[in-house]
């Protein structure tokens, strides 16, 4: 059985898809913006899978909505010391 509040938390992750995606250009100037597309696809897809095991194969993706949690905080951990080591060269090149 689908659960109300995991449904709503689902509708309420495109607001910030549909930010990401008015501001596309934008996110794509950022270092390694590619982990940070990664990393919110995969945080997407873990709602989705959350609500999804409410219908079918509940253990099957039940297990894919966790898998999809670790992989977007992995990918989050990559992208934020990706965008970091970017910045700190960023200021040792312009102090130099």
């Amino acid at each position: 059985m689908i659960e109300q509040d995991e449904l709503i938390t689902f509708l309420l992750c495109f607001l910030p898809l549909t930010f990401i995606l008015l501001n596309y250009t934008r996110v794509r100037s950022l270092p390694g913006s590619r982990v940070f597309l990664f990393s919110f696809s995969f945080f997407t897809m873990g709602w989705f899978f959350t609500n999804f095991e409410g219908i079918l194969f509940n253990d099957l993706f039940n297990l894919i909505e966790h898998v999809c949690c670790l992989c977007s905080s992995l990918l989050m951990l990559i992208w934020v010391i990706i965008y970091f080591k970017k910045r700190r060269e960023n200021e040792y090149n312009r102090d130099s």
